[in-house]
């Protein structure tokens, strides 16, 4: 692909944000369920909590009153066991739907946070890098 003077390409996600009611309740489910860990917030505010993942991407939890954010509003984050982490999250007593497989071979499931959130869980992209 050329570079053309400006012009830009979005190269990664830096972060996702999810309304919520609850901030505490939200960051509880986040890790414990997630496993995704709080980082020092970046901003002064006592109304959201920022975690990361070990890509680096970040999930910036806002508490407001018209949580959650819907309808279909979501993240979709990769692992590398796909089966291991629809056992473990189903083992929490969370409701998903069915493990799923796309045209493509990626695999996946949704669930909702404890705010009601869509979260998406895949494998990832069978079609790999198409720009």
């Amino acid at each position: 692909m050329t570079s053309q003077a400006n012009s830009f390409r979005l190269t990664g996600i830096n972060h996702l944000t999810y309304t919520v009611q609850d901030k505490d309740r939200a960051l509880r489910f986040w890790e414990d369920v997630l496993g995704v860990k709080q980082i020092p917030s970046q901003v002064e505010s006592d109304h959201l909590y920022w975690l990361q993942l070990p890509s680096g991407a970040m999930v910036h939890l806002v508490e407001h009153a018209d949580a959650p954010s819907m309808p279909a509003h979501h993240g979709a984050f990769e692992v590398d066991d796909i089966e291991a982490a629809y056992a473990f999250i189903r083992s929490k007593g969370v409701e998903t739907t069915e493990l799923k497989t796309r045209d493509d071979g990626q695999r996946e499931f949704k669930l909702n946070d404890s705010e009601g959130n869509q979260v998406e869980i895949c494998t990832k992209s069978g079609f790999g890098v198409l720009v």
